[in-house]
């Protein structure tokens, strides 16, 4: 697929895009673990080593305008012309201009005035450094001057929102043998002893630097208009106290027809000696090279775990490149930081990473196995869990305990035995947060205790804090409201026990027995005579019931229905039609029918959330994985690719219309404004979200059918009319399986 904007290059890998002036910033991650740089297609974003809350490396202002600044900048000077490949900032543009997003990687070719320039952004696993591999090309003999610049940030973010008057004079920056190096040491840091520095420089010599920000910008100036660019002379700044940055003055001299390769590494370390050592290394010759084939050695391999070969191109493109590349982001990241999301509260959520992990099983078991062993180190001998928490900051984690938390991991276990083929893991020792400790299967076994303890008086779970949707802690607040959904996804985990019980040749009766009793209930008081009822409210009133004026009929209890198998056969097909003719958009599902404006009252609305928006009545469209999943179980594989499709990005911005879409067509979103907004097809929260892994599931192990067993690979795909001789490459337990998908 391609537009005058972007062009998909599957080849590749890569994304081309055709502006810099995108609707909304479009971006890429770049990571090696421990060094990430967040990076649009305008070269804006932000660097972290660790943690964008304590650890935040340059200055990138949110919500401010104008948007998507600052970042990652190149000014080039060439006598008295000025441009930047990146497009941005400058008020000029290049004649010539192309952003390209790929694995790990983005680059820009630009043209000003004859002049050719590429600089690539990547970060190796050699170094904790972002590189940026600037190659100048000229038809004619040049001078040209090169200012490469990064405004830093304070490092903690809410502390230089909030203290930067005061801590900003406790910096420095300074220039030590053509190395800019900043030293963040105010009072009363967190893990003040792992503080790195943070260095800036290039692999050829430095005619002049600036390390003040006001001395190299100007007053009432901005990125646009430098006063040490535009006078082509920086002035040596150092900092001792102020707003701080990294520039650097380059003199080159450019010859007909001949390439000139400058490298900047803007870089990490823990102390002075291994800052040293690490620009060494950076320096030496074909480090930028040796660095970058070893970032496409690892992706090499992680692509190498799954492809296949459809007739919709566009779904072939998002299964074997996109999907999986922001399931990793997404494993790596959790809900930290996006161009959505500033990076200041949110650690390590148990629900969400507990999903992200599903996704990342089939390509990398043991980084798998690790995350999840650090999620269940949350649990609590009682069998709840932290809400989310801070493994790198060391802060106190959030304690509200939701219905929905401790059971994700259920299932993330039973897919990491699954895909392994051995119980080892339930076997691993792991400490509770309150003190202890008990294998894996203790720390299940607990969880689905805490559950059993924790019912209703219908005998469905209690609501607690919440479930899986955040807004429903308006039900709840007396501690009687019941969740209807839970109760399906209790029954989920409690199939998932009962077969690794067996596995174990232990006793899965206690599992079995529980799972008849919440089935029977939700047939029975769940059901609602076409749809099943979502929850029941403190006062006893059925939240997501046709009697109600608003919020009728809800996404999840359908759809989680069927993936548990509890609903009665004949009650799934209804509630599945009703979730086709009530939620359903050209954009993909809504998650409730009718919105919500003053329900149950006025005077204490359930949300707040404008109609379409959020939870309230947007195609959420991590919800919507659930509904491809529940309508391949049901075997209607023309209204599952229905909904598959609509979701792809590309399709649903083109539907939409890329200013009404805004978001990146290449990666999910969270969420579409529904119908009921007046903003219907404006894609929110992207790269981050549950959406990413459930969705290559939904495809791979659904649609595709592609499914790990206890004993090897099930192959029972459910396929739209009209596809057949469909190609699938699948390692499995060490070996690669290819298969031939034919409708039967």
């Amino acid at each position: 697929m391609s537009t005058d904007r972007f062009i998909f290059d599957d080849t590749k890998k890569e994304i081309k895009i055709c502006r810099h002036d995108t609707p909304t910033p479009w971006m890429n991650y770049l990571s090696n673990g421990t060094f990430h740089t967040m990076i649009s297609q305008a070269a804006g974003g932000v660097a972290f080593y660790k943690s964008p809350q304590i650890w935040r490396i340059n200055r990138y202002r949110f919500f401010h305008l104008p948007t998507d600044r600052s970042g990652f900048y190149t000014y080039i000077k060439d006598g008295d012309h000025l441009f930047c490949p990146t497009a941005e900032p400058l008020p000029e543009k290049p004649d010539k201009f192309e952003a390209i997003h790929g694995m790990g990687y983005t680059e820009f070719h630009a043209e000003k005035q004859g002049l050719s320039a590429k600089v690539k952004y990547f970060v190796g696993p050699l170094e904790n450094a972002l590189i940026w591999e600037l190659k100048l090309k000229s038809g004619r003999d040049r001078h040209i001057t090169i200012f490469p610049y990064v405004e830093l940030g304070m490092m903690e973010f809410m502390r230089e929102l909030q203290w930067q008057c005061y801590n900003k004079h406790q910096l420095q920056v300074f220039n030590e043998e053509d190395v800019l190096i900043y030293q963040y040491s105010v009072e009363l840091q967190p893990k003040e002893n792992e503080t790195p520095l943070v260095y800036f420089c290039a692999d050829v010599p430095v005619a002049a630097f600036d390390c003040d920000r006001d001395e190299f910008i100007g007053a009432y100036r901005s990125e646009e208009n430098p006063q040490r660019v535009m006078n082509g002379k920086c002035s040596n700044s150092t900092l001792m106290g102020g707003d701080p940055c990294f520039a650097l003055q380059l003199e080159v001299d450019l010859k007909a027809d001949s390439e000139k390769t400058i490298h900047v590494y803007l870089g990490c370390a823990p102390d002075k000696s291994s800052l040293l050592q690490a620009v060494s290394h950076c320096r030496e010759k074909d480090f930028c090279e040796k660095s970058f084939s070893a970032l496409s050695l690892q992706w090499n391999e992680f692509f190498s775990h799954f492809h296949c070969k459809l007739p919709d191109k566009d779904a072939q493109r998002m299964i074997n490149i996109w999907n999986p590349y922001q399931a990793e982001r997404n494993f790596q990241f959790s809900r930290n930081i996006s161009y959505y999301a500033t990076g200041t509260f949110r650690g390590v959520g148990y629900r969400d990473t507990a999903q992200d992990i599903l996704a990342m099983i089939p390509f990398d078991t043991a980084r798998a196995a690790e995350k999840l062993a650090l999620l269940l180190g949350q649990q609590y001998q009682d069998g709840h869990v932290n809400h989310y928490f801070f493994p790198i900051e060391g802060w106190e984690p959030v304690t509200t305990i939701h219905s929905d938390d401790h059971l994700w991991t259920i299932l993330t276990a039973h897919a990491l035995c699954i895909e392994e083929g051995k119980l080892d893991f339930l076997q691993k020792e792991i400490p509770y947060y309150d003190g202890g400790s008990g294998t894996v299967w203790e720390h299940l076994n607990k969880a689905i205790d805490f559950t059993m303890a924790n019912l209703g008086e219908h005998g469905f779970p209690l609501m607690l804090r919440s479930d899986w949707n955040d807004m429903l802690y308006k039900v709840c607040r007396e501690g009687k409201g019941e969740s209807i959904w839970t109760a399906m996804q209790f029954g989920t985990a409690l199939k998932k026990m009962a077969e690794l019980a067996q596995l174990l040749e232990k006793s899965r009766d206690k599992y079995d027995a529980e799972y008849d009793k919440q089935k029977k209930l939700i047939n029975t008081i769940g059901w609602d005579g076409k749809w099943f009822r979502r929850a029941i409210m403190d006062d006893g009133r059925f939240l997501g019931s046709s009697s109600e004026p608003q919020a009728q009929i809800w996404l999840n209890t359908q759809t989680w229905s069927v993936i548990s198998g509890m609903a009665d056969p004949e009650k799934a097909l209804m509630a599945m039609d009703s979730v086709y003719e009530r939620l359903n958009t050209p954009l993909g599902i809504k998650k409730i029918d009718p919105a919500m404006t003053d329900y149950p009252s006025k005077s204490n609305r359930l949300t707040n959330y404008n109609k379409g928006t959020g939870e309230n009545g947007s195609v959420f469209c991590h919800a919507n994985t659930w509904a491809i999943i529940a309508e391949c179980l049901l075997g209607r594989g023309d209204r599952a690719y229905e909904y598959y499709h609509q979701l792809i990005p590309a399709v649903a911005q083109k539907r939409a219309g890329e200013w009404r879409y805004k978001a990146e067509p290449y990666v999910y979103s969270s969420n579409i404004f529904g119908p009921e907004s007046d903003k219907f097809g404006l894609a929110n929260v992207s790269w981050l979200t549950g959406t990413a892994a459930w969705m290559y599931i939904a495809a791979t192990q659904y649609i595709l059918g592609i499914r790990p067993t206890w004993n090897g690979i099930e192959v029972k795909p459910c396929l739209p009319s009209g596809w057949s001789n469909i190609k699938v490459q699948r390692k499995f337990r060490g070996k690669s399986y290819h298969f031939t998908l034919l409708p039967e």
